[in-house]
């Protein structure tokens, strides 16, 4: 490498402008905070053992990087979650610190559970590629390297996973890759409706074809299975409130892009739902167990707001 007067330092502001960037990046693509952290911590090595006068375009440099890293992390992600126990869903994205720089591309685009969870149906090239071009809005000639293939392959490759894309949507009427998250009017009706035990009420909010993905990962009770139609999410629902502790405590948590619901007992975050909608319906609804993923909810607790509904 060559030396640069301003020694190492000048390496390492480079990198922490984009370090936001890769980041979002790499969660895109592994839906895990800890693979997402040591994808970009691979990258910082190799950027520190990079010769920095030969590279022309640094954020091109890095993304590349990125992306390489990130495909081989997927392709044994893929073995290991096969033994998973239950269902796997993507860790939720909410950073204790609202990142200023780049706002727009870290926290909007593609970052909803039902868009990641889709995305984790998608062959390791195929994901790669779909985010590369939708959220970066990468070209195929500037893909193609990445994935080792050639543009003409790399359209085809990105012409089929939008294709599978669809078809996992194919419920909603404008697949967008961030899901229209509940409004707080919606997750108030909610959680009345579990302090009521009505069935009836509960499933006047639910799309007919509602799917809730539950995530315990052998370390929480969750349904090993997705439950689908709106009286089977509804029973199950207000069948499992009706035995919650005590001293549980639900939060209204609102990231700027999914509102949380956080159930609490004894001090500890023992539950996360999330939820998308589709003409006022619930449609899809992501319920968090696995205590691995919900330490991530610790850091911006302190901004959560009690949701107290009356009866």
């Amino acid at each position: 490498m060559s030396v640069d007067p301003n020694g190492p330092n000048m390496a390492d502001q480079i990198f922490e402008t984009h370090r936001p960037r890769l980041t979002a990046l790499a969660f895109r693509m592994l839906g895990s905070y800890a693979d997402a952290e040591d994808a970009v911590q691979d990258v910082w090595l190799r950027w520190r053992n990079q010769d920095q006068d030969v590279i022309r375009d640094a954020t091109g440099w890095l993304v590349r990087v990125c992306s390489n890293i990130c495909l081989d992390v997927l392709k044994s992600a893929r073995r290991q979650r096969e033994h998973y126990v239950g269902n796997w869903l993507p860790e939720p994205w909410v950073p204790a610190e609202q990142p200023q720089a780049e706002k727009n591309l870290i926290e909007q685009d593609g970052l909803g559970q039902a868009y990641l969870l889709m995305l984790e149906r998608l062959a390791p090239v195929e994901r790669v590629a779909l985010v590369l071009h939708e959220v970066f809005d990468w070209v195929h000639d500037d893909i193609a390297p990445v994935i080792e293939r050639t543009p003409n392959n790399t359209r085809q490759i990105l012409f089929r996973a939008r294709r599978k894309m669809q078809r996992e949507n194919d419920r909603d009427a404008t697949p967008e890759p961030n899901a229209q998250a509940c409004e707080q009017s919606k997750i108030e009706a909610f959680i009345k409706a579990l302090n009521l035990g009505d069935v009836s009420m509960l499933i006047g909010q639910l799309a007919p074809d509602v799917i809730m993905h539950s995530d315990g990962g052998g370390k929480g009770s969750a349904a090993l299975n997705p439950i689908y139609g709106s009286e089977n999410v509804a029973r199950f629902f207000v069948g499992v409130w009706g035995k919650r502790e005590p001293d549980a405590r639900v939060f209204y948590l609102c990231n700027d892009r999914e509102n949380w619901l956080l159930m609490q007992a004894g001090g500890v975050i023992v539950t996360g739902i999330s939820a998308s909608e589709r003409d006022g319906k619930l449609v899809d609804v992501f319920v968090h167990r696995n205590p691995d993923k919900l330490v991530h909810f610790e850091p911006v607790l302190g901004n959560a707001v009690e949701v107290i509904v009356e009866k």
